[in-house]
Formats: structure tokens, sequence, C-alpha cells
């Protein structure tokens, strides 16, 4: 049995297709406001992606305000276009520092990139989840009869 030994000359390299990295669009940035909703909430305004590299921003805007600041805390992702782990991963810890410190967190909630994970994740049970804001104040006490 002898073995054939294959030679492949240096000017004949074979020949590779390249395809370019596709770009991937930047990270709509994230922005966080709150107000206050009298009597007895705050709104916590958030706009944009919330992944694994803004999530810190939503983070540090909310964790002050579940701690026994008002009765109520509402966050209000209608303006969100993404939603990630990393986002649930700090609306479940202000969760639990909210239920310590005696504060109702709700969330608003109507658009698919938001309610889809909560829903995978069974977090829509966890939370009282609006799908406008108004009901949700209306909810925490701050709606034209409260």
């Amino acid at each position: 049995m002898t073995t054939a030994l294959l030679h492949v000359s240096s000017d004949h390299l074979p020949l590779t297709a390249t395809v370019p990295p596709r770009p991937r669009p930047a990270t709509q940035p994230l922005t966080v406001t709150s107000h206050p909703a009298p009597p007895a909430a705050t709104v916590l305004t958030v706009r944009g992606e919330v992944d694994m590299l803004t999530s810190t921003q939503l983070q540090d805007h909310l964790l002050p305000l579940v701690r026994d600041t008002v009765p109520h805390v509402i966050v209000d992702l209608t303006g969100v276009s993404f939603f990630g782990a990393a986002g649930l991963t700090v609306l479940v810890n202000a969760c639990a520092v909210a239920t310590a410190a005696g504060v109702t967190l709700r969330l608003v909630a109507s658009t698919r990139p938001v309610l889809l994970p909560l829903t995978i994740t069974g977090m829509d049970g966890v939370f009282d989840v609006s799908h406008d804001l108004v009901h949700a104040l209306m909810r925490a006490g701050c709606g034209p009869d409260g």
C-alpha cells in the first residue's frame, strides 16, 4: 500500500470567500428622566435600548427612587426599542429593593420589545404592568380622583 502525498504549489492558493463584517447599528442612546406625580408617585421615563451596556444607567436612576422615597414608582418603558436580559435583571433587583422599602414598583409597557421578554420570563406576572401611563397613575392613586 502506497501513500500519495498531495503537493500544493504556493502559486495557486485556494480562493476563499471573504465577507466583510456587517456593521452593527450604533446603540440608541438611553435616556432616563424622572418627575413627580403627586400625591404619591414618581414616574421614571426610559427611552432607547436597555442592554448590558446601558442597564447600569437605568439602575443608577431607578434604585434611589425605590428606596422609600414615595409609595409608588412607575417605570414607563413605552419608549424602549430593545429590552434585554440586563434590563430584566435591573427590574428584578429594583423590585426586591422596593418591596423591602414598602414601595410599589409599577411598569408601563405596551410594545413588543418590552412585553416579549417580560412574558417569556414570566415577569409579567411578577410586576404590575399597565399598557399606558394614565392607567398606571390611576392604580397608584394619582388619577383625577386620587
